[in-house]
Order: C-alpha cells, then structure tokens, then sequence
C-alpha cells in the first residue's frame, strides 16, 4: 500500500473521532484567526499608503503653505505652478489601485457576485 494513502487515511479517522473545537479555546482556531488578522491589516496598510501617495501626487506642484494664493516669495506676481502630468498619471493609477481592492473585497464578501 502507499505510505501517503495510510497517512491521509489516518488523519481522516483521527478526526472523525475528535469533537468540533476540541482542543481550541472558546472553539476558535486562534491560528487561522490571525492569519486572516495579520492579511487583513496588511491590505489596510497598502491601501491607505496607495491611497495617501495618490493624494501627495495630487499636491505636487502646490504652494508649500497650504494657501490658494500662488504668488511669488515677493508678492508681486501670481506665479502659476503646474502638476506635471507623470504626476497625474501615478495618481490616479494610485487611486485606481484602490478602487480595485475595494471592490475586491466587496466582490468576496457579497455571495451574489460568484
């Protein structure tokens, strides 16, 4: 007989024979619970980084005061600063990117979508 089929034949009994949550506190399995913990927040972080980098690249070209007022250092003149446009285009792939985890997720959690 082949060594792997008595393995998985064994286990298969071992756990017919085990009661659910045996051996689990409160019937948790903790270790899959973190799992899905440290995955979660990992995916948080990565969005609101894509999320924050997008809206720094949407600054680009700003006043660095924060003002509307896009005037020089003397005041005389309004200066006109511009977005580059490589700058644009990484902000919304940025953008996009969030999006598209966003609706991932809703595409996971919602049973009408598979």
């Amino acid at each position: 007989m082949d060594v792997t089929a008595d393995i998985v034949r064994a286990a298969i009994v071992r756990a017919a024979d085990e009661q659910p949550g045996q051996g689990q506190f409160l019937g948790v399995d903790w270790g899959a619970f973190v799992v899905v913990f440290l995955v979660a927040f990992a995916a948080t972080v990565v969005i609101v980084c894509f999320y924050a980098i997008g809206l720094r690249l949407l600054a680009a070209g700003a006043p660095m005061d924060g003002s509307d007022e896009r005037r020089d250092t003397q005041g005389a003149a309004a200066v006109s600063f511009h977005r580059p446009p490589i700058a644009t285009g990484a902000a919304v792939l940025c953008f996009a990117v969030c999006v598209a985890a966003v609706l991932y997720g809703l595409w996971l959690l919602i049973p009408q979508f598979h």
